[in-house]
Parts: C-alpha cells; sequence; structure tokens
C-alpha cells in the first residue's frame, strides 16, 4: 500500500486543530473533545480521521467546509482561509471566538443594574457619586469623537489606517513587534521620573488583522489608564464598560466612517463587498461584518 508522507497537507493539518478547538469552545469546556469527535464532523473512521490530523488527507472541497461550517455554526470563508494557508490556527481561533461585545443591552445589562443597585458605592471613583445611567450608557459618539481627534492630530486621510503611526502620536506608548510571544499581545507598563510608559508587544513580525484590533484596544486602555484629556469621557467607566468601549473604538479606528463612505462608493458591487472592504482596510472579514453592522445600525 502507498505511503503517504507526514504533514504532506499543513493546512489542513491545521484545520483539523482548529476544528478540535472549535468543539471545546462550543461545549464550554463540559465535554472532553477526542480526535474522533472532530473525525465525526465529516463521518471519518478512526484512520482517515488519523490521517487528516497528521496533514496526510487534503480537505479542500467546497462541500466538505460547507459540511465543517454547518456544524461548528460558522462562516465558510473563516475554514477557506485556513485551508488556503492565509491565516493560522491562533488567527482562526480568535476569529472564530469573535471580537466581543459591541453593546451592553439585554440579561447583561439588567445583571449590571441588579448589582449597581444592590452596592452602588463599589462602582464609583473616590468622591462620585454617579447615576446607573452615567456609569453604563456607551456613548457612540463620544468614541466617534475620540477617534475624529486622532484622526485628524495624525491626518489620517485615507485607508488603511497604520496603527504604528497611530501610536507615534503617543509619546508615552509604544508598539513592538516580539516573534516568541506566547500570546498574541502583551502589555508591559513601567515608570521613570514619576511619568508612565506602556510597551504593546505583538507576536510575528507584522501586524494581522486580528493582532491590529488587539493593540488598537490597548491603544484605548492607555489613554483611560493615564487620564489622557482625549479619553475624558471614558475615566469613569467601569472596567466591564470600558471593554466594550474599546471594542468600539478599535473598529471605528480601524474602519473609520468618513473612509467607509468613500470606499463603498468606490468598490465593485457585484462582487463580495465584505471581501473587497477588509482588504482595503486590513481587517478581518468577521470584524468588517462587524463594523459595516454598526455603521448601518447607528450611522457611526
Amino acid at each position: 500500500m502507498k505511503k503517504t508522507a507526514e504533514n504532506r497537507y499543513p493546512h489542513s493539518a491545521t484545520l483539523f486543530k482548529f476544528c478540535k478547538e472549535a468543539l471545546e469552545i462550543k461545549y464550554e469546556g463540559n465535554v472532553k473533545v477526542i480526535d474522533q469527535d472532530v473525525g465525526a464532523i465529516l463521518g471519518y473512521d478512526p484512520a482517515d480521521c488519523s490521517h487528516w490530523k497528521k496533514g496526510k488527507k487534503n480537505i479542500r472541497s467546497l462541500g466538505t467546509i460547507r459540511n465543517i461550517a454547518e456544524h461548528l455554526n460558522i462562516d465558510e470563508r473563516l475554514l477557506i482561509d485556513i485551508t488556503s494557508g492565509q491565516i493560522g490556527l491562533a488567527e482562526a481561533v480568535f476569529e472564530y471566538t469573535g471580537y466581543g461585545s459591541f453593546s451592553l443591552q439585554g440579561q447583561r445589562l439588567e445583571l449590571f443594574k441588579k448589582e449597581y443597585f444592590r452596592n452602588p458605592q463599589k462602582w464609583q471613583a473616590e468622591g462620585a457619586n454617579r447615576s446607573f445611567e452615567e456609569l453604563f450608557a456607551i456613548n457612540r459618539q463620544h468614541i466617534a469623537q475620540l477617534v475624529g481627534e486622532i484622526l485628524q492630530r495624525g491626518n489620517f486621510r485615507e485607508a488603511p489606517i497604520y496603527i504604528p503611526e497611530v501610536f507615534n502620536l503617543f509619546p508615552h506608548i509604544s508598539l513592538e513587534a516580539k516573534e516568541d510571544l506566547p500570546e498574541a499581545v502583551k502589555v508591559i507598563s513601567s515608570a521613570h521620573h514619576e511619568q508612565a510608559f506602556r510597551t504593546v508587544y505583538f507576536r510575528g513580525s507584522e501586524i494581522r488583522p486580528y493582532l491590529r484590533f488587539l493593540v488598537a484596544k490597548e491603544l484605548f486602555r492607555f489613554l483611560c489608564d493615564s487620564h489622557d484629556p482625549l479619553a475624558r469621557n471614558f475615566t469613569h467607566l467601569p472596567g466591564e464598560v470600558q471593554e466594550i468601549a474599546s471594542n468600539i473604538f478599535a473598529s471605528m479606528l480601524l474602519v473609520p466612517r468618513e473612509l467607509l463612505r468613500q470606499e463603498v462608493e468606490k468598490i465593485d458591487s457585484s462582487l463580495d463587498i465584505v471581501i473587497q472592504l477588509a482588504e482595503i482596510f486590513w481587517t478581518s472579514k468577521a470584524l468588517m461584518n462587524q463594523r459595516l453592522r454598526d455603521y448601518m445600525e447607528n450611522f457611526d
């Protein structure tokens, strides 16, 4: 019998690892996922499953990818990006888990409301006495204003927005690449002559789309923590609210409203709009989907 070289199809092996991690996320740690669970997605026997895991089996047909997408309830395009080698495992898992919350509503909002009225002082800064509405409101207009001031300061007039150039506008925070970083992004804070400094490290030699989003969030956190005048409307917010605001900030910074309007007018409407815009703005397709949804709902 002819032997197939191990890891002949490395992107298929990456797809196997992704599916296993996606199943673990889907089951929220309540089920121990084994290799056969991954193979069962496509009805593979143990031998085929082993070949897929070791990169001996090429997973590339659209029908197969569609079956995996339906089982995991994800966009087929993410799987195509994995099998074509456009994105690696860490980036794929991040895309699958999503970009976090972009609003505070529903059950989560009600939970915060109950906690606030049980112990309102827990959420107050020293000497402050803010209402629930003041503390837990996500003011998108203020976020858009912050992004606008940054873009104006850097004279950014076309896509994509270069994140290193944005960081260069603020002398007390820096952005550096680090190949051997175990996590996607790591933040180191220091002080010199009573001045606080912050260095944001990202993994790899280039800022992949999901890393651009993560480091943009770190810039927002720095502006809040350092009480920069630009972030005057956000420094009093609870951490949970700042986290949502940082997601909105990062998406608006990477895909500014005016530039989005300009590019939408220029793209070929007969082709996939999300793919075209994601390439123009250097974002993932998942984030571009979210940004377009926000833009259509809020016009910001």
